[in-house]
């Protein structure tokens, strides 16, 4: 059997998110040590982390410091054998709490399209569906119960972060009730006991945002769970 390559699809740095609590020095270096080849910098992109910027009116000087965490992360991981692509995880605007992970964008991609979250889902996805990857993450997190499927290519089945309730379960049913939904797993990772919880397994060593979203849309890839989760 040909190689597998470990990838998680949901990261946080502390260096952007405002809730995480590992530099990207110390995520990256934890990766290596689980095992994993590569990570995904999803960190947040919202008005809640906007507003907390004394920049906050300046988009570019946003999206500085928005890739601040990836790049030192991608940097390290340079350093270290892992690779480390850029994601984001998005809120859109006065419609609900729910979020939203980004595959296949790059840094030119953000600065060209100010305040993106503040579109709402609907408007994002006649945008840019066809060429970015939107997954729905943890959709039932917090007792929500809609999820616009309409506006996602997938969503997060399994999510590793212990501090929720992500009611799995639903999210599984969910898939069942419309199979063509990309069905996704990530540690979404905020601490050290958040690293290595859950992955997804591609069939090649995908090194970019880009070849990533590429890889999921060809189905070259499994969802895959630790051993640290339930199953």
């Amino acid at each position: 059997m040909s190689k597998l390559f470990k990838i998680d699809t949901h990261t946080h740095t502390s260096e952007t998110s405002l809730c995480g609590y590992l530099s990207a020095t110390e995520l990256v270096d934890l990766y290596v040590t689980h095992g994993y080849d590569g990570i995904v910098i999803t960190d947040h992109l919202h008005d809640e982390y906007i507003s907390a910027l004394d920049c906050k009116n300046n988009w570019g000087a946003c999206v500085d410091h928005f890739l601040r965490g990836y790049k030192h992360a991608k940097e390290r991981g340079g350093k270290m054998g892992l690779q480390v692509i850029l994601g984001a995880e998005i809120r859109f605007e006065n419609i609900n709490d729910s979020d939203y992970l980004l595959y296949g964008i790059d840094e030119e991609f953000l600065r060209k399209n100010p305040y993106l979250h503040r579109l709402g889902p609907w408007e994002f996805f006649r945008r840019f569906g066809d060429d970015i990857l939107i997954i729905h993450a943890h959709p039932f997190r917090n007792g929500n119960e809609i999820v616009f499927t309409e506006c996602v290519h997938g969503i997060e089945v399994f999510n590793g972060n212990p501090r929720h309730e992500n009611y799995t379960e639903k999210a599984i049913a969910l898939c069942e009730e419309i199979p063509g939904l990309y069905r996704f797993s990530g540690s979404d990772a905020h601490r050290v006991g958040d690293v290595g919880s859950e992955y997804m397994l591609f069939n090649e060593l995908v090194c970019t945002s880009y070849a990533f979203h590429s890889a999921v849309r060809q189905n070259g890839f499994l969802c895959g769970r630790s051993c640290k989760t339930k199953a």
